[in-house]
């Protein structure tokens, strides 16, 4: 059996995704549970010297000590976890920490889905064991929000493709103490919860609880744009926004309705948005029903203007019909978009080419675009947006 991780790692995710606890075991689950809480103190000094979130420690507490001595386990599984380099993992999603509890056991009882040592007490495997396997715990610490990595296809990563260093504060490395910053490896790849540019084109990342890096005890952190880019959107990102026609169309003698937006005061509904562009306040604004909040969401919502008619003149001037563009907090509530949706800054439009698939409208833009922002592909639509840095998905559909 092929046991590397690149091999096996889509499998646990896979079946992560429909584990569910079978109902003999959810007493067992709900003790050891309690317990892995409870002994918390000790798994994160685990996690402080070795970067492994607590809740992986516990886990192998419970699986290999029986949760026996916990001041002694301590020690003992900082050794082995460093004479085994699970400190050093570039990899750290759910997925790779489900394949490394096999790895610890040595994959004695199966490997992917047929793993007893992860699986037992789920729906994935129908074995009886004389222990609850790790999925089984971390399906119901997830349930009881007791931890917050997000499910495989369900989240964000973030990809580092270049030696980078991240940082507590969006400045120069040379500027930061030794303990304010870590050196991270090409080819990492972390969970992530949020993401945004930050100032001095820093990207700043909020990673999952209990996923250190190195000794630094910290959530939050700061990276230069260019050396990461984030793969992978919330799991509620499916807008269903549908296009409305503009009231009136740019070519059109009559200026539409008047509106008033910050920034610019009264603008008429048929006017481009830019200067002799092709995109109108009408199509910005879903026909004035969603007017911009404040001047920094005119500023988005102009940029992404030019960013559109950059697209238009890239795939032969072909006529684009907006789908969504600025929504509203309760717009995008009610459309079903990401709760940080860039559409809510303005600077994020769905759209599809005349002529040109959506697909196809991703593939062709995908190496165009590169890090100026998110590209997202879905089969009835393409989003684009200018966060100002790399990020790429497809949406849960």
């Amino acid at each position: 059996m092929e046991i590397r991780l690149e091999t096996l790692q889509p499998e646990y995710e896979q079946s992560f995704l429909s584990c569910r606890l079978i109902k003999e075991a959810e007493s067992e689950v709900t003790q050891i549970a309690e317990r892995l809480v409870e002994l918390r103190s000790h798994y994160e000094i685990v996690e402080r010297e070795t970067g492994l979130p607590w809740w992986f420690a516990g886990v192998l507490h419970y699986l290999e000590w029986n949760f026996q001595e916990p001041q002694q386990f301590e020690q003992q599984v900082i050794d082995v976890l460093i004479a085994k380099c699970y400190h050093q993992a570039r990899n750290r999603t759910l997925g790779a920490y489900l394949w490394g509890f096999d790895l610890w056991n040595g994959f004695r009882s199966g490997a992917g889905d047929e793993s007893e040592w992860v699986w037992s007490g789920t729906n994935v495997i129908n074995k009886t064991t004389d222990k609850v396997g790790a999925a089984a715990i971390l399906i119901y610490l997830q349930d009881k929000q007791l931890i917050d990595i997000p499910k495989p296809k369900q989240g964000k990563r973030l990809v580092v493709l270049t030696d980078t260093v991240f940082k507590i504060k969006p400045e120069q490395s040379l500027k930061l103490q030794n303990d304010e910053k870590i050196m991270i490896r090409a080819g990492t790849r972390l969970d992530i919860l949020e993401d945004e540019l930050s100032a001095s084109e820093h990207v700043r990342i909020q990673l999952p609880d209990g996923v250190l890096l190195g000794q630094n005890n910290r959530s939050d952190w700061y990276i230069y744009k260019g050396h990461v880019f984030v793969e992978g959107t919330e799991p509620d990102n499916n807008p269903t926004d549908e296009p409305e026609p503009p009231e009136t169309k740019i070519a059109e003698p009559n200026r539409g309705r008047p509106i008033t937006v910050p920034k610019r005061g009264t603008v008429y509904l048929g006017d481009p948005i830019l200067e002799k562009g092709n995109f109108s306040w009408a199509e910005a604004t879903k026909n004035g029903t969603r007017i911009p909040a404040n001047a920094e969401v005119v500023d988005g919502m102009c940029k992404i203007a030019e960013v559109m008619e950059e697209v238009r003149e890239y795939l032969g001037d072909r006529s684009i019909r907006v789908n969504s563009w600025y929504r509203d907090p309760s717009s995008n509530r009610r459309v079903g978009g990401a709760k940080d949706s860039r559409h809510m800054k303005g600077d994020a439009v769905d759209f599809v080419v005349e002529g040109i698939s959506p697909p196809e409208v991703n593939r062709r833009l995908d190496g165009w675009w590169k890090d100026r922002g998110g590209l997202a592909s879905d089969n009835s639509f393409t989003h684009i947006d200018a966060r100002g840095y790399r990020a790429r998905w497809r949406y849960g559909r």
